[in-house]
């Protein structure tokens, strides 16, 4: 569905609903631009309020890849989380290139 987005078949905002993501902007730690997990059944997103536009779109990306590839699912160890972070970031760059 992420590409559907990419290719303007959906908008952000039916993505959100129809994923049940709720998108804030918070104050983060510097080197942290986002974060995805789920509460009550609620998928949120918080975005660091720090960062520019281009870099929240960006990083909202990232995010709905990571939950495209389920990683709120698995439980993310300290060891873990960089391959994590590598799949997400791979996911876009070959959605991107698909577009």
């Amino acid at each position: 569905m992420l590409m559907s987005l990419l290719r303007g078949e959906v908008s952000q905002n039916e993505y959100i609903n129809y994923n049940n993501i709720r998108i804030i902007k918070a104050e983060l730690p510097r080197r942290i631009y986002g974060i995805i997990f789920n509460y009550k059944d609620i998928n949120l997103i918080v975005i660091n309020k720090y960062i520019s536009k281009a870099k929240a779109k960006t990083t909202l990306l990232h995010e709905f890849a990571h939950y495209e590839l389920h990683h709120l699912d698995k439980i993310c160890l300290d060891f873990k989380i960089e391959g994590i972070e590598d799949e997400a970031d791979s996911y876009v760059s070959f959605l991107l290139e698909k577009e």
